[in-house]
């Protein structure tokens, strides 16, 4: 039986693991915590980005699970699709397998919106309370890593995207966690999910879309209950 089991997440939009500090200081001491993060000035596809991970993956000790937030569960599927030695589970996370939202979206001025970012952030910096301000703050940061035309081109991949065969072909344990006030991924994606398996448990958080980030001590209670409710998984850790 091996010592830890590797949580590995896989981030948003902003595709840096900066975002995950509240669910990495909060991480239980039996999980080995792994986030990866993708080119900040190179814009990639989801394929591309598949290769980045599997590539990743393949230097860790099995077994692991994916955590894949909102951009990247998509890529969560895709990754499961290849079959990675040690791979037995995927979290998903405020995500989707179709894009979340009106495809006119998708001929919306991305670029020049998030050139905008920041003197926007520093504006809601100034309406919010210390906690909502101290995350704010943390979002602006991370978006201000990647540059304005990969942001824009992971939105176009969002509104390209469709993984309804990844999900019909992934044959490991999964499981949704999806926020109840989450606008950004609305319940349309979830049902989306659960008419291609039925069986999938969602884990309802009373939290808007950064739900690991809001409620990380809840997130990894439910990891946990997922991996101790699922029992192919259990199998795959006791061999």
């Amino acid at each position: 039986m091996p010592e830890k089991l590797s949580v590995v997440l896989l981030p948003g939009l902003n595709g840096t693991e900066g975002l995950f500090k509240p669910l990495i200081d909060s991480a239980p001491t039996e999980y080995n915590v792994v986030a990866i993060s993708y080119p900040t000035q190179q814009k990639l596809s989801y394929s591309e980005l598949k290769n980045i991970v599997l590539e990743k993956v393949s230097q860790m000790e099995p077994p692991f699970i994916l955590v894949g937030e909102s951009f990247s569960g998509p890529l969560s599927l895709m990754v499961s699709q290849e079959k990675p030695k040690g791979l037995i589970g995927i979290v998903m996370v405020a995500t989707f397998i179709t894009a979340p939202n009106l495809a006119i979206g998708r001929f919306l001025p991305w670029r020049f919106g998030f050139q905008l970012t920041k003197p926007l952030y520093k504006i809601r910096l100034f309406i919010s309370n210390r906690d909502s301000a101290n995350f704010i703050n943390a979002i602006s940061t991370e978006l201000q890593k990647v540059s304005t035309d990969v942001l824009a081109d992971r939105i176009q991949s969002i509104f390209a995207v469709n993984a309804k065969q990844a999900l019909i072909d992934c044959d490991i344990p999964l499981v949704y966690f999806r926020g109840t006030k989450d606008f950004v991924v609305p319940q349309r994606n979830v049902n989306q999910i659960k008419a291609l398996k039925p069986d999938i448990a969602v884990v309802n958080f009373k939290t808007q879309h950064f739900l690991l980030q809001s409620k990380p001590e809840l997130a990894w209670k439910a990891i946990s209950t997922f991996i101790e409710n699922s029992t192919s998984l259990k199998d795959q850790l006791n061999r």
